[in-house]
């Protein structure tokens, strides 16, 4: 029996089997497929849109790997006491595949295309599918899942760099000549830098910014820039953390991701957080697993150790764009996140700051130095 279909990926994934079991409990996981009870989940390269799916229900094994012009083959096992059918996400099925009958069976999945429009959303077929499988009599707890080839990169079991690790045995602040060095974080140098930002710029916080737990970052850094961010009408600054957000994802490199571009032109557009940002890991595992996205470690602001320069990016936009916050708490979760990607370069991004946003005039004698300058 062979058969053919289309169906709709939703958030990277369709399944074959019984369309009602919890795709959150699987009894072994691929990079390809998870199986459980009854059910093999499908990772898919695109996030949302139509792929390709042949079903071949064969009558023993096949002799051929038939591993040629696929770019991931993994195999594994599933039982199944109803028939099992293709469908979406959401339970929708494919009506165009006929279901394979109730019973257990070997099942070789393979897939070409998920490297090509990783994280998008597409209206175009870009992803191919082939599910073989055939009866066995070996039992559902040996299953496992076995990769037999793998050529592309989408959902490797390790992220696409090695995952560098901030440390926490040191600070950075500037010397008295204005160079960025490492101390201990409790020095006498590091203590000194703490207080000076304590003072918030040389007068107490206002009763807004008081309410405002990022203000205490960043208002000993440009009390001035706090101010006037803080004077702005809500439109201005809701607008001041959209500008914030491009900045950070420019600086750490994930709008060389089409997924994250798209994501800007949605803030952009007023559209609500992207779901993947209300999961606790699941944007971060998207930088986690393109190859486009480089880790890289940034040096913390004053008196502060080091940080994974893209995960703060994501907080740039996490922190400030989720729909309870005050236009000014969004203004300033942004600006401490985005200063934080850009480390002790920050007085950088506050001239900017004030040249494209402020439309400030920023000549060498009045551009804003770091603290310690």
């Amino acid at each position: 029996m062979q058969s053919d279909g289309v169906v709709q990926v939703d958030h990277h994934q369709f399944s074959f089997g019984d369309p009602t079991v919890d795709t959150l409990d699987p009894l072994a996981q691929g990079t390809l497929i998870d199986v459980g009870d009854g059910a093999v989940w499908f990772y898919t390269g695109i996030a949302y849109g139509p792929v390709r799916v042949r079903v071949e229900l064969l009558d023993r094994p096949p002799t051929d790997l038939a591993q040629e012009g696929w770019e991931v083959v993994e195999e594994t096992i599933v039982s199944a006491t109803q028939a099992m059918v293709v469908s979406a996400a959401d339970g929708t099925v494919c009506t165009t595949i006929d279901p394979v009958p109730a019973g257990t069976y070997r099942v070789r999945a393979h897939a070409r295309g998920r490297d090509t429009h990783f994280g998008l959303d597409v209206d175009e077929i870009v992803e191919d599918y082939l599910i073989c499988l055939w009866p066995t009599t070996t039992r559902i707890a040996d299953a496992q899942v076995r990769t037999l080839r793998k050529t592309d990169t989408a959902w490797s079991p390790q992220p696409q760099v090695d995952r560098p690790e901030p440390s926490r045995a040191y600070v950075y602040i500037r010397d008295d000549s204005g160079e960025v060095v490492t101390v201990a974080p409790r020095s006498r140098e590091a203590l000194a830098v703490r207080a000076v930002l304590h003072t918030f710029g040389g007068k107490p916080l206002t009763p807004a910014l008081e309410a405002i737990y990022a203000a205490r970052h960043v208002a000993g850094l440009d009390r001035d820039l706090i101010d006037r961010v803080e004077a702005l009408d809500d439109d201005r600054q809701r607008a001041f953390a959209r500008w914030c957000v491009h900045r950070a994802w420019e600086r750490a490199g994930l709008v060389r991701s089409p997924w994250f571009r798209d994501r800007l032109a949605e803030m952009d557009a007023g559209h609500p957080v992207h779901p993947d940002f209300l999961a606790s890991t699941a944007a971060r595992n998207r930088i986690d697993v393109d190859p486009r996205i480089r880790l890289t470690l940034v040096s913390g602001l004053p008196a502060s150790a080091e940080l994974v320069q893209q995960y703060e990016a994501l907080l740039a936009y996490a922190r400030s764009m989720y729909s309870e916050a005050t236009p000014l708490e969004s203004a300033i979760e942004a600006l401490r996140h985005t200063a934080q990607t850009y480390g002790m370069d920050y007085p950088e991004l506050f001239a900017r700051a004030r040249r494209d946003f402020f439309g400030d005039h920023i000549t060498s004698d009045s551009e804003p130095r770091g603290l310690g300058d």
